[in-house]
């Protein structure tokens, strides 16, 4: 009653502000209107005091608050039979109690939210057999009511057994001095909520002055992160969620107690079910402990119900465990309070960027301003988004990124735990409105505050009957939009997953509306209904395509701080008005390509932090007084491929910490290095990409903030200073893909700081006791390569980089020396080095071990999203982890194991195996002998769904019974593959239509496979050494494609089969067989020698009528090549060229540049094509690499048609086609590469052939 007074109140002063700035309060009927109005609210709470006064209502008591408290006292008591996981935790904790720690009194702080397990784990470190060698123990219950007496006397009577006299905290101080200096003293103190400073000061002072030589150790429990920085004497220990399986494995030790009588059927039944539902729990034990004594002895219907319905429905859950988590709710403040129940307003799972809710939360009042004028509101929502971070009542979704702390802690999208939601949903009560099409929408209840519409049959009608005093309305998936009737109070209106049309009209009246998010809206140009909203601070319109301009009346938006017209590919240009926007902070124009440049009024938004121009292709310049932005703090110009040069007053941003100039290809970086050089407060900076930067000046020293400096793909470098790792501040170098020199150079200066050449890390020893991979601890990476693993000294260090906590790590390579020294055992250091669980990509490389243990003996519940394993030189293995119960993993790779003999049903870890596997790579497995193929009595094979398989360099391996399932095979020097006898009947040879095979060396009888495949349709063998083909060749009824490398000097004819052939292909010299029975031939490629030419010529006419592509010239051919390796690796593509100008050598033709370039344009090849082939063709053997670039940079620009190429062609006659030098001396060139990423289409153009061709040349030391 009391909240919606409030809310009314800030109605109403919001109604008198709006008719006030509108010139409507002057009459004589507005004013007693709102005298009226303001009679009836002081009645209203005058009546809300009377009934406070008639009930006894008291401020800050609840009896189920005090209740809840006394109900939650703990002791050191546990039940080990209903503890699952934590193990790993317990481990580390003890190690850390058990560590010789100088600090004479060491604090660990355990943190999480109500019901994760803090206590649990606690007690099983306090019973744990190592803490039994304390002198003394003791177990408090603190409670959320602080007592430091009372804290006092628990430890004191816990050791002495009374407290007799202990009044003051002058004498219980003494007591605990007497009978704890001296010795070795264990303590828990468990769920603490004080984060009084001076309090917890006193506590630690308490536990910590004393005379004589003492040894305290001290184990906290808490919920928020707050108070475990406060109170912790090391780094707080984030207690994270259970694993799926870990939930399930608790739920079903409750809900199926030992003796239940259950059928055997019924039970399967209810474990699929009950594994539903413990996923629900989300890692939450205090959750499925609740559901298991819930369902236990309950029928199936009322375990599906519990499944298919909302889990905290039901009374024992809600009772066990959401009072719990209210008294977290109800230690925040009041404005702390309002921002996280109206977090619950979105949908469960829901992901926002953390500044747009701060944006809702600031447009809703519920952020209020600083006295302090240098503290923003945006600040203090910061503040707010961390404390909910803390006390885990909102947590991050995924990490974007490695680069810089301020990524790590701006950049990121959050989420709410299920159970998190279910409390906030409790609190917000009726205030929300959830429209779903489920029961029929009435706006009967005058307490809407929220409005949440999730079905776009139902939308209409609350559209058309908007709640009066609804302040925010958020609409999802409602594909048409139909506004017509508002609150005039609605301050939030978000349409951002609709994709709707066009803005009604009626939003204009919307006078209080702080927040407009309609992206993907169909306007030509933003409506004048829009630029009306006065007091609009937040406007998201990207992915508006038709958007053209902005209208001159955007300077109306005089309280607008944010805009985000990112992604308006048709906006080409922004109003002089625009700089009228002088509150404007944030401006997102990235990915408007057809902006071609900045207004001159740009200067006047003095107060703008964030620009992104990112993906702006069409900008070649930025304003001359650029630099006037004197508060700007992140520029992002990645991508700006025309950007020609910075403005001289650019070294005047002088409050820049985050800049990006990744890709911009035209930069001129020679120059402009030195301007970066003097922005002093840079954080980041991300040069990657460009290729103008030969040199990092010495002037880089004066950049003395920064921490991530990119030079990824930065080919050019020749100059590179010394003092540049020695930068103090300098933790993230980022090199992949620079020149040799560089990368090793770089390396060998970083052990002189804290300095990581990122995503490779080398570990090196520091020490005799210690090394450098305690650095990667307040790293969040996505790619991570940890080499040299033999140097960490001991598990401990390794454990405090708490890999398992990384979540935005995807990819993963752990990597010894096999040969080397080891200080601690590779299994023991293995199991120290527990990924995320979002973990993708994993590689293990020199592991020394024969076994494996811990995580990689149960990956199935701890990497439940891993996609591709790799398993590389492991010199001891004799066994593997049972990757197969892997659910999503799709490629394998196991290489490199010398004494590994058998792939057998221990590989899958039981039923169901493999699933999702598509590629399974087995290379230099000299001992492995033998591989069941199928793995049950029933003919379940070890790999269903295989598409690609690859056995390289198995001497020994036969595969039994059968061939496994797979689409296409490579066999490469494995002769036993290929000799062995297998089941005809099964049904695996059916599904192979591919077959290649390299390097072997049977003789033409003992190729028995073909034998063994009637679908094969396309084969390939290379390097075949034989007089004679294989036998077994005709037993390959279905094929159709054959592609012989002969090596041999003489080939026997060739029998009848081949009549059946559609595609007949010899790289090496023509394949005799009988012409005039080839009646299916389609496709015919020929090598043209001369006797191959005079067959081409006399074969071409009159007998191979049916062939539907004749054979071409060789030549013609290998511009074809040319064309098919467009979009490979550069040398690839360069060595098809390279290919093509030794056959014009060859047969004696000699074209001009005009001439090569209509063959190509004859084929079809695209304008980079093109580019590329007349740029390294070039006859002058004086042009520089950098002349070489900047003529293919300019030769490649978008809209470039094959008219314009020609013509150039003809303005270049006097050079002559003598270039393929050039191309042969270039072909050495292994590193190259040409990239999906470096071939953007050019916007607008329907010709998928016109294509930009961006290139990254590497060092000229490299070249040559």
């Amino acid at each position: 009653m009391l909240k919606n007074a409030a809310y009314d109140i800030s109605d109403m002063l919001d109604d008198f502000e709006v008719k006030l700035s509108q010139g409507m309060i002057s009459s004589s009927v507005a004013k007693f209107s709102m005298g009226r109005k303001l009679k009836n609210m002081r009645e209203k709470l005058t009546s809300i005091a009377a009934q406070r006064s008639q009930f006894g209502f008291m401020l800050d008591t609840c009896s189920t608050d005090q209740e809840e408290i006394k109900k939650r006292e703990t002791t050191s008591k546990i039940s080990r039979e209903t503890i699952v996981g934590r193990q790993k935790e317990k481990v580390e904790i003890v190690a850390l109690l058990a560590s010789n720690c100088e600090l004479k009194t060491l604090i660990i702080p355990i943190f999480g939210f109500g019901g994760i397990g803090k206590t649990t784990l606690a007690k099983l470190v306090f019973n744990d057999d190592q803490m039994q060698k304390f002198d003394l123990r003791a177990w408090v219950y603190v409670s959320p009511h602080f007592d430091l007496k009372m804290i006092g006397k628990s430890i004191i009577s816990q050791i002495e057994g009374q407290v007799e006299g202990l009044h003051d905290l002058q004498s219980i101080s003494n007591s605990l001095e007497e009978k704890l200096g001296g010795r070795s003293c264990l303590i828990v103190l468990d769920d603490l909520w004080e984060n009084n400073c001076f309090q917890l000061s006193e506590l630690v002072l308490m536990l910590s002055n004393f005379k004589k030589e003492s040894m305290i150790r001290v184990i906290v429990t808490t919920r928020t992160e707050e108070v475990a920085r406060k109170i912790g004497t090391i780094t707080p220990y984030k207690l994270e969620p259970l694993s799926d399986y870990q939930c399930w494995t608790l739920f079903k030790h409750i809900a199926f107690l030992s003796g239940c009588n259950l059928g055997e059927d019924e039970k399967n039944v209810l474990e699929n079910i009950g594994r539903d539902i413990a996923n629900k729990c989300q890692g939450v034990p205090m959750a499925a402990q609740a559901l298991g004594f819930m369902l236990r002895n309950k029928a199936v219907e009322e375990w599906k119900n519990v499944r298919d319905s909302d889990i905290w429905s039901g009374s024992s859950t809600t009772d066990d465990v959401l009072p719990s988590l209210k008294l977290s709710y109800y230690q925040m403040s009041p404005y702390l309070k309002l921002c996280f129940s109206y977090c619950s307003v979105f949908p469960k799972g829901f992901e926002i960027h953390r500044r747009n809710l701060i944006r809702q939360w600031i447009s809703l009042g519920f952020v209020p301003s600083s006295p302090e004028k240098h503290i923003t509101l945006e600040k203090i929502g910061e503040k707010y988004v961390n404390e909910l971070l803390g006390m885990s009542f909102v947590q991050h979704s995924r990490l974007t990124s490695l680069s810089t702390k301020e990524d790590t802690k701006n950049s990121m999208l959050l989420r709410m735990h299920d159970l998190m939601h279910d409390l906030g949903r409790s609190v917000i009560g009726d205030e929300l409105l959830l429209v779903n099409g489920e029961k029929e929408y009435s706006s009967s209840n005058g307490n809407y505050r929220y409005a949440l519409v999730l079905n776009h049959e139902s939308h209409k009608a609350v559209c058309n009957d908007v709640p009066a005093k609804l302040k925010a309305l958020h609409i999802s998936e409602c594909p048409e939009i139909q506004l017509s009737l508002f609150s005039k109070s609605l301050r939030i209106l978000d349409l951002g997953n609709c994709h709707s049309g066009n803005l009604p009209a009626s939003i204009g009246k919307l006078k209080q509306l702080r927040y407009l998010s309609a992206p993907d809206m169909q306007h030509t140009k933003v409506p004048k209904h829009v630029t009306s909203l006065s007091k609009l601070i937040h406007l998201d319109l990207s992915g508006s395509v038709k958007i053209s301009t902005l209208p001159d009346s955007v300077n109306k938006l005089r309280n607008l701080l944010h805009l985000d017209l990112s992604g308006c590919c048709n906006l080409h240009s922004l109003p002089e008005s625009f700089g009228d926007l002088m509150n404007l902070s944030h401006l997102n124009l990235a990915n408007c390509s057809l902006l071609n440049t900045l207004p001159e009024s740009v200067d006047k938004l003095r107060s703008l932090l964030h620009l992104e121009l990112c993906g702006c292709s069409g900008i070649c310049s930025l304003p001359k007084s650029f630099g006037e932005l004197i508060n700007l703090q992140r520029l992002d110009l990645a991508d700006c491929y025309n950007l020609r040069s910075l403005p001289k007053s650019f070294g005047r941003l002088y409050e820049l910490q985050y800049l990006n100039l990744s890709g911009c290809l035209k930069l001129n970086l020679r120059v402009d290095i030195e301007t970066i050089c003097c922005l002093t407060k840079l954080q980041y900076l991300n040069l990657s990409h460009c290729p103008s930067l030969i040199h990092i000046p010495e002037s880089v020293n004066n950049l003395k903030n920064l921490h991530t400096l990119d030079l990824s793909k930065c080919h050019w470098i020749e100059i590179f200073p010394k003092s540049l790792c020695e930068m103090t501040s300098l933790k993230f170098l980022l090199i992949e893909g620079c020149s040799l020199w560089l990368q090793q150079r770089a390396r060998e200066a970083r052990p002189k700081n804290d300095m990581l050449t990122l995503p490779k890390f080398i570990v090196q020893r520091t020490s005799s006791i210690s090394s450098n991979i305690p650095c990667l601890q307040s790293v969040y990476p996505s790619e991570l390569e940890i080499e040299c693993l033999e140097n960490v000294t001991s598990i401990e260090e390794a454990g405090a980089v708490n890999l398992a906590n990384k979540s935005a790590l995807a990819k993963l390579v752990l990597a010894w020396t096999p040969a080397a020294r080891r200080f601690v055992e590779d299994e023991d250091l293995l199991r120290e080095l527990q990924p995320p669980e979002n973990l993708m990509f994993l590689k293990v490389q020199g592991y020394m071990a024969n076994s494996f243990s811990g995580w990689m003996m149960v990956m199935a519940p701890c990497l439940p999203h891993l996609v591709c394993i790799e398993m590389v030189d492991l010199p001891r293995c004799e066994h593997l982890p049972p990757f197969g119960q892997l659910q999503n993993l799709e490629q394998l790779t196991l290489k490199r194991m010398p004494i590994f003999r058998k792939l057998g049903t221990e590989f899958c870890g039981g039923s169901g195996a493999f699933k999702k596997l598509r590629e399974f790579t087995l290379i230099d497995l000299d001992k492995l002998e033998e591989w069941v193929t199928k793995v049950s009595e029933n003919g379940e094979f070890m790999f269903p769904s295989l598409h690609k398989l690859e056995i390289c360099r198995c001497p020994r391996l036969r595969l039994k019974p059968c061939l496994p399932r797979a689409i296409e095979w490579r066999i490469q020097a494995s002769d036993e593959v290929i000799s062995t006898q297998y089941d005809a009947g099964s049904s695996s040879s059916l599904m192979l239509s591919k077959l290649h095979v390299t390097r072997c060396h049977l003789l033409p009888n003992k190729w028995t496979l073909f034998e063994f495949l009637p679908s094969l349709k396309i084969l390939e063998i290379s390097n075949y050494q034989r007089k004679k083909l294989p036998d077994s060749l005709v037993f390959l009824v279905s094929l159709q494609s054959l592609k012989i490398d002969v090596s041999s000097d003489n080939q026997e004819e060739v029998t009848d089969w081949l009549i059946f052939l559609s595609a007949i292909s010899s790289d090496q010299e023509l394949v005799v067989f009988p012409l005039t029975n080839l009646t299916t031939l389609e496709n015919l490629e020929i090598s043209l020698n001369d006797e191959s030419q005079r067959w081409c010529k006399k074969h071409n006419r009159w007998t191979l009528q049916n062939v539907k592509n004749k054979p071409s010239t060789f030549f013609e051919r290998q511009v074809a090549n040319v064309r098919k390796k467009e979009g490979q690796s550069l040398i690839s593509y360069i060595g098809a060229v390279n290919q093509l100008a030794h056959t014009l050598d060859a047969v004696g033709q000699t074209l001009r540049d005009k001439e090569i370039i209509r063959v190509i344009l004859d084929h079809r090849l695209s304008s980079a094509d093109c580019t590329l082939i007349t740029s390294i063709i070039n006859g002058d053997d004086d042009i520089t690499l950098n002349d070489l670039y900047a003529d293919l940079v300019t030769l490649s620009q978008p809209g470039e048609t094959s008219g314009n190429l020609t013509t150039r062609a003809d303005n270049h006659e006097t050079e002559l086609w003598s270039g393929y030098r050039r191309v042969r001396s270039m072909s050495q060139v292994s590193d190259i590469e040409l990239t999906e990423a470096d071939l953007d289409s050019h916007n607008g153009s329907e010709n998928e052939d016109n294509r930009t061709c961006h290139l990254h040349p590497y060092s000229p030391t490299q070249l040559r």
